[in-house]
């Protein structure tokens, strides 16, 4: 049987960004939403490319296409933007904040990935990119009042836009599911260097 790992490309966030995510989860857990778990603050990263479960034998060549996207594009910033849920408000189940900034930028390093790993049997995205930070996930679904009292939850999280997310390396990072969430190792990063 073949070894595989869950992988996936991110951004990882500088400390006061975390420490400012790791506030909005405490309020976020505070409004007592039954089946709500929030991700471990430390956790949170910006993905770019969800690789799924890989071969062991291809985390070599995805480190190689990996550094190959990040040689084609500069440095740039992002910062925190404003709140939300997927599906939406009505059926939470994803709560998020989003990220602003440098996004041109953004669009064409995760484009650079998604084309750098084509070729390696990653499945392409089939979705538009939808940069995002999860804070929490709701299980089974949220009532229509649990639904309204998540929105409110969310409107009233106020993220510190002042603070800098600079973008200039990504990180290949693995993702082991434990019963109390995933925990999340680098194996490798690369500088951004366009």
């Amino acid at each position: 049987m073949t070894e595989t790992m869950r992988a996936f490309i991110a951004v990882e966030l500088p400390d006061p960004v975390v420490d400012d995510l790791r506030r909005a989860a405490t309020h976020i857990r505070g409004a007592g939403i039954r089946n709500l778990r929030t991700v471990r603050p430390e956790g949170i990263h910006l993905t770019l490319k969800f690789l799924g479960d890989i071969e062991i034998s291809q985390i070599e060549p995805v480190i190689v296409a990996m550094k190959k996207a990040a040689q084609e594009v500069q440095p740039f910033k992002l910062h925190l933007g404003e709140t939300g849920a997927f599906p939406n408000f009505q059926r939470p189940r994803v709560l998020w904040a989003g990220v602003d900034g440098e996004m041109e930028s953004l669009r064409t390093l995760q484009q650079s990935i998604e084309k750098a790993v084509e070729g390696l049997g990653v499945e392409a995205e089939r979705r538009e990119y939808n940069p995002h930070l999860t804070l929490g996930r709701i299980r089974g679904g949220a009532s229509e009042e649990e639904g309204q009292k998540v929105a409110q939850t969310l409107l009233d999280t106020n993220l510190d836009e002042s603070l800098s997310i600079p973008v200039d390396s990504i990180s290949l990072m693995r993702s082991t599911l434990t019963p109390t969430g995933a925990v999340y190792e680098r194996l490798d990063s690369a500088p951004l260097s366009g």
